[in-house]
């Protein structure tokens, strides 16, 4: 980063800063999402800079870029819980499970392997679906289809 730039950068930040975070905070309503928020959009700045820089309006820029960062935080979170709630928990004990067990173990032939693995990826890990889809190197659609079915097969076998 050029020094003009960093300047600019910083008087950016200085300048900035706390109205960003309470834009940010009346959104999110929580101070650690609104500061990430804002340190995101400032990450994302940085990247962007040269562009920011030649913007007519670098202030508005760099608001937008909050707005569309506090977005995809509240898609997460509301993905989180999504899943939170859809994804049925059953505790060992009702299952008549050791603690001592794998639990991995108790659902062989239930659900396979992959499916555990995902299943474990995304509701437990808190993969997103996109970050699975990458890393197994499939399309999103087939990560969805192999998860919905994941579920629906273990709900069953455990309601039976």
């Amino acid at each position: 980063m050029r020094k003009d730039q960093h300047e600019f950068l910083e008087k950016l930040f200085t300048e900035q800063y706390k109205t960003l975070f309470r834009h940010a905070n009346s959104i999110l309503r929580n101070t650690h999402l609104a500061e990430v928020a804002v340190q995101e959009t400032f990450a994302i700045a940085c990247e962007k800079i040269a562009t920011l820089l030649s913007h007519p309006n670098p202030i508005g820029a760099l608001r937008l870029t909050l707005v569309n960062v506090i977005k995809r935080i509240q898609t997460e979170q509301y993905q989180s819980r999504k899943r939170t709630l859809s994804m049925e928990v059953v505790q060992p004990e009702t299952l008549g499970i050791s603690d001592e067990l794998n639990p991995t173990v108790e659902y062989e032939g239930i659900i396979s392997t992959e499916e555990i693995e995902i299943v474990e990826k995304l509701y437990i890990k808190g993969y997103t679906y996109q970050e699975l889809a990458d890393e197994m190197g499939v399309p999103l659609s087939t990560v969805g289809m192999k998860a919905k079915r994941a579920k629906e097969k273990f709900r069953k076998n455990f309601k039976e």
